[in-house]
């Protein structure tokens, strides 16, 4: 933030009338399990629906229910190629961390305390019984940074019992919480013509549409970013 207000006062001014848990990975909470701040579900829903979205409201839906058995089916087949404790994605992503451990010492203090160093000089203290370190990685992610990986395989190396390494991520990036997602599907629909019959007494008409001049806009409009929110990201 010193640096920041260097470059640009005046955005330096504006990022600290925002809260930091909102903007700073440093200060997330940890509930999300992300240190991320995006909005892919909604824009991934936008994009998929966005030939649709000006057809009717029934059309539209229709459209949604039958792309949703779609992927429900092609997720599926990804679930059933996978094997072990994690998913794919987070067995990549913990293999990198894995493969940076044996640059790490690790120091046990008697009282589940660890103090894990590196060849470069920096230095974190972890504490597997509340399962945090002074990184906050783990906290803020949900599965174990390089420092607790490394005390991990120090207790393993030293003769005494502990879970493996794996089963230290949190439960939402296991396989079964990944199956059970996606357990339920999508129910096929028959046509209009077995549709039941509607009781309402009253025709539902739709509401008067009055044409616009020039021609009409499809494309979503952007979101307007403040110039100061540049030197912030």
């Amino acid at each position: 933030m010193d640096e920041l207000k260097n470059i640009n006062e005046e955005a330096h001014a504006w990022a600290c009338k925002i809260p930091i848990n909102t903007w700073s990975k440093s200060h997330f909470s940890g509930r999300a399990h992300t240190d991320y701040l995006l909005n892919n579900l909604c824009e991934v829903f936008n994009y998929k629906i966005d030939d649709f979205r000006d057809k009717p409201i029934i059309t539209c839906l229709e459209y949604i229910i039958e792309y949703l058995m779609k992927r429900l089916c092609v997720v599926q087949k990804e679930i059933d190629k996978c094997e072990g404790l994690l998913t794919s994605t987070i067995t990549s992503l913990f293999g990198k961390i894995k493969s940076d451990v044996a640059k790490y010492v690790a120091k046990y203090n008697g009282t589940g305390k660890y103090q894990v160093a590196s060849i470069w000089q920096d230095q974190y203290v972890l504490n597997l019984n509340e399962q945090t370190c002074s990184c906050r990685f783990w906290e803020i992610i949900g599965f174990p940074c390089r420092h607790v990986v490394c005390a991990i395989w120090y207790i393993i190396e030293n003769g005494e019992n502990a879970p493996h390494v794996d089963e230290w991520v949190h439960p939402c990036y296991r396989l079964s919480t990944w199956k059970s997602m996606y357990f339920n599907k999508i129910d096929p629909l028959n046509g209009r013509s077995m549709w039941p019959k509607s009781d309402c007494p009253f025709t539902l008409n739709p509401p008067k549409h009055k044409t616009r001049v020039g021609r009409p806009k499809k494309k979503r409009k952007g979101v307007l970013i403040s110039p100061t929110a540049k030197h912030v990201n």
